[in-house]
């Protein structure tokens, strides 16, 4: 599809200089940079995504470790085991 865009005078000299140094047509240069950005876009998006889900998982642990108190899971789980047979 085709489309209009404004670009500067010196972007457009940019553009056309890399895409010569690559052997590239100038809309080929242009699509590959922008894919090439929109990965990058969806990479950082995730990085976030996952930033913010173990953010929130260390805040569920938190509440859960407040809300235990001093009780020790651990030794619990060692009295299970020596009273089962």
């Amino acid at each position: 599809m085709r489309i209009n865009a404004v670009l500067t005078d010196d972007l457009l000299k940019r553009i056309d200089e890399a895409a010569s140094e690559q052997k590239m047509s100038r809309s080929r240069f242009i699509r590959e940079a922008t894919e090439k950005y929109i990965a990058e876009h969806e990479r950082k998006k995730e990085e976030q995504r996952r930033r913010e889900a173990f953010a929130s998982a260390a805040q569920v642990q938190d509440g859960l470790r407040k809300k235990a108190g001093t009780w020790d899971g651990t030794g619990e789980i060692r009295k299970w085991r020596e009273k089962a047979p």
